[in-house]
């Protein structure tokens, strides 16, 4: 039974519901970006699985990184600013993405961090994306079943939510399953990490600011702008699944992730 005076419970959920309703700020638009890659590579509506799973993993480094996670995407900003001027237009989305990877890789390798900034990186990444990869199917069968389709801000809203409740429920099964050591390939795992994110952050800088100060080619601006045009809406569909997969994580008093 909780020791949790009652009137503190109410300020946990709101609490939960906050940091939560920010993930799903992150989760919302990457999931949106790689939705629509994998639909240009013609997978139609299973494009939500990967997309899912891959959003599902990166949210969970993210969140689970503390530093190296900042370090990650401070670097892609970084290093894509630095293309945006360095190289004559149009840039490739693969070049400014490939840059940040390795300068992020690079980064990992040779500066230290505290160990338990990436400790069990590995596990959360690996429960993100099979909870990712799980919604997105469930997502993709729904959709098959209602040709119509969904509202965006409905859709992200299903995922947040669900793939939130299941991450947190079942984030210690997997890291024991393939938790590292303490100091076991740390500057490995954030190596990895960093080159990631980074790139990542990368990436969605170029979609945003791209079409703005010029350098993407002619062939990508339609996309872009049709992508660009549901951010908002899929922003409001993740920051409301978040707030209540937060609040629920907090009703039903599962335990907080932040310890491991």
């Amino acid at each position: 039974m909780s020791t949790l005076p009652v009137a503190s419970r109410p300020r946990l959920v709101f609490l939960r519901a906050l940091i939560w309703g920010m993930i799903g700020l992150i989760y919302a638009p990457l999931f949106l970006a790689l939705q629509t890659g994998f639909q240009g590579l013609g997978l139609g509506q299973g494009a939500s699985i990967p997309a899912a799973a891959l959003a599902g993993a990166i949210g969970a480094a993210f969140y689970g990184a503390r530093q190296v996670a900042l370090a990650g995407a401070v670097v892609g900003l970084l290093v894509a600013s630095g293309l945006f001027f360095a190289l004559p237009p149009p840039i490739p989305l693969w070049q400014v993405v490939l840059g940040a990877a390795v300068v992020g890789a690079a980064l990992g390798g040779v500066v230290r961090f505290p160990d338990r900034c990436s400790h069990n990186l590995p596990g959360k990444a690996l429960a993100g994306l099979v909870t990712g990869a799980g919604c997105g199917g469930l997502l993709s069968l729904a959709q098959g079943l209602y040709p119509a389709g969904f509202n965006v801000a409905g859709a992200l809203a299903f995922l947040v939510a669900v793939n939130g409740v299941l991450y947190v429920a079942s984030v210690r099964w997997w890291v024991g399953l393939v938790g590292l050591r303490r100091g076991q390939a740390c500057n490995l795992v954030e190596a990895l990490v960093i080159s990631v994110l980074a790139a990542a952050a990368a990436g969605s800088l170029w979609v945003v600011s791209g079409p703005l100060i010029g350098i993407v080619a002619e062939p990508f601006l339609d996309a872009i702008e049709v992508l660009l045009r549901q951010i908002p809406v899929a922003l409001l569909g993740g920051v409301i699944g978040g707030a209540l997969a937060g609040a629920l994580l907090q009703a039903f008093e599962l335990r907080w992730a932040h310890d491991l």
